[in-house]
């Protein structure tokens, strides 16, 4: 049941991330056409900072798991991606022999 939840979260973070980049693209839309204070431009912002919170949640989510990774068996945690467009990615707690950890 773990892994079905975890797959379900990693796939709502990029999802998330996703439609965050379509709001951010949608912001920049809404101010060339009306300005920076028109109603919607300011919507489209609310829009994204909504998409921006949920997956800052989701992140928070994910870094509270611990799993082992399958080819070394060392520790590995949720990284958060640093932009909207970048959802996350799993990571070895500690640098590991091998490249990518396998969850």
């Amino acid at each position: 049941m773990a892994r079905q939840e975890r797959d379900i979260l990693e796939h709502a973070v990029r999802v998330v991330a996703e439609q965050a980049v379509k709001a951010d693209e949608l912001v920049d839309e809404a101010k060339a056409a009306g300005g920076g204070d028109h109603p919607v431009t300011v919507h489209a912002k609310m829009l994204r900072l909504e998409l921006l919170k949920v997956k800052a949640d989701l992140d928070r989510e994910l870094a509270a798991w611990v799993l082992d990774c399958k080819a070394c068996g060392m520790e590995v945690h949720w990284v958060p991606g640093v932009s909207m467009a970048d959802p996350g990615h799993w990571g070895h707690r500690r640098p590991a022999p091998h490249g990518d950890p396998v969850v």
